[in-house]
């Protein structure tokens, strides 16, 4: 919804420079056609899932020249959700090093531990997953201490990342966390950084 609300952006307000005035368009949801009772296994006969259609533009206009096609495609493309169980660890040349340990399955964080060391900056932290709770699946995974620490994990392409902010209180010295990066963990190679 957030790539249709953005392009219906883009649309007005290139509309709004032109100099052929252009007229504002509503999206109208349609509900999606009801399976018939034989229809094809694993689909769910109560579905109710809202289809959004694009209105055609007026020939010549911005909005007859948008793939709708590819447009609706990417509207209705659903985040996958964030299966890993991986430990790996990982060393830069500066001697920034660390090791994580992560456990998602279907976006519920079964296990989490990152350690890094600064020793450029003479420190590290420890990130355990005791203590977190759970706040969010999707579209990002959100994990909360009481101490104000928040863990968020995500994937883009292959690549899963773990972030952390507001951690300081969990590393040797806080000024260390100044200097601690993402996680990022290569998922087909199980390789981290």
């Amino acid at each position: 919804m957030k790539v249709l609300a953005l392009i219906l952006s883009v649309i007005l307000f290139a509309g709004c420079s032109s100099p052929a005035p252009v007229e504002p368009v509503a999206v109208k949801p349609t509900p999606a056609p009801t399976p018939a009772p034989d229809a094809a296994p694993g689909k769910d006969p109560g579905d109710t899932t809202v289809k959004t259609e694009l209105p055609r533009g007026k020939p010549g206009s911005l909005l007859s020249k948008i793939d709708r096609a590819r447009l609706s495609a990417q509207v209705q493309q659903a985040p996958k959700a964030i299966n890993i169980k991986q430990r790996c660890s990982f060393r830069n040349e500066t001697g920034y090093n660390g090791s994580t340990l992560v456990e998602i399955a279907n976006n519920e964080v079964k296990a989490l531990s990152t350690q890094i060391a600064v020793p450029l900056h003479g420190g590290s932290c420890s990130f355990e997953g005791s203590g977190f709770r759970q706040v969010a699946r999707a579209p990002s995974i959100e994990l909360r201490h009481n101490d104000g620490c928040t863990v968020r994990i995500w994937t883009q392409g292959k690549q899963l990342t773990i972030s952390y902010s507001k951690c300081s209180a969990r590393c040797s010295n806080p000024e260390v966390f100044k200097y601690v990066w993402p996680v990022l963990i290569d998922q087909p190679s199980g390789k981290c950084d």
